[in-house]
């Protein structure tokens, strides 16, 4: 397989759009690129909150398991003095990159977005079939059941801390959606994942590092039984040496244009991309 480095080029525009128009099940995974042309900060690389401020403990999820209660005593006090990541979140809108990637969904042509995002902006825009691998902010898990609520629609009392879960017999512990460092990721989620990858035709890649595993797995599974892979990034990752068309742009640039020449393509046109 050949990659084609090129910025917004006809030529690399015009590969990815064959490709996507002639896909019967592409997944999709996207990563912190996509967030940051929201203004979401990155957390690695130049510039991130990781570089500049340190990491965070590693041992996250352990301290959660050992006093959920002064966890979330914790989590209470803390949203009430909001750091930079946390506004950012809050600020933050799909962008056309968002967009142009659910109305990618709407044309049948995308099936399954797997996001490490958790800023919710893929739900915002409309995107139906998505595994958040790292789960989602707004949204609530119970460490027993695995059942999962939007955030608001989980009393918190201050009082009775804890919140536990509301589903018959189980009564678990609740706590946010997102992954903290040490905790396992969702067995349900990486199982979709799973399945997902084994059922696509193509493989699109969308401002991801592709560094972090288990996400970065699963284009190379589908890669080696000769999916093609498609790479949207502004950056060179690992994965450009075995990708079928690479496109050096942000989301935002390089999506509404695939939309537009998946359109024509579909639509039996021969597409202008050229």
């Amino acid at each position: 397989m050949r990659a084609v480095n090129a910025g917004l080029d006809p030529d690399a525009i015009a590969r990815a759009a064959d490709l996507l128009a002639r896909a019967r099940y592409a997944v999709v995974l996207a990563g912190a690129g996509m967030s940051k042309e929201s203004g979401i900060p990155t957390f690695r690389g130049e510039g991130g909150l990781w570089t500049r401020f340190g990491e965070p403990p590693m041992n996250q999820y352990e301290s959660f398991a050992t006093d959920p209660r002064r966890w979330w005593q914790r989590r209470l006090e803390e949203a009430q003095q909001p750091n930079e990541f946390g506004s950012a979140l809050e600020a933050a809108r799909p962008n056309p990159g968002h967009v142009a990637l659910a109305e990618l969904e709407a044309l049948g042509v995308v099936r399954h977005l797997i996001t490490q995002n958790v800023d919710d902006l893929h739900r915002q825009a409309g995107q139906r079939s998505i595994t958040e691998i790292h789960g989602n902010r707004h949204w609530m898990r119970c460490t027993s059941c695995g059942a999962r609520w939007p955030r608001e629609t989980i009393a918190i009392d201050a009082e009775r801390l804890p919140p536990l879960c509301v589903e018959a017999n189980c009564r678990g512990v609740v706590k946010s959606d997102t992954v903290m460092f040490g905790e396992p990721i969702p067995f349900d989620a990486l199982r979709t994942c799973e399945l997902e990858t084994a059922r696509t035709d193509l493989f699109l890649t969308i401002g991801t590092s592709a560094v972090v595993y288990p996400a970065a797995q699963y284009p190379i599974d589908a890669w080696r039984r000769g999916v093609p892979l498609i790479e949207v990034n502004p950056e060179e990752t690992p994965l450009s040496p075995i990708a079928t068309a690479v496109i050096r742009a942000a989301s935002g640039a390089a999506l509404p244009r695939l939309v537009e020449e998946v359109r024509v393509r579909r639509a039996g046109g021969n597409g202008s991309a050229r």
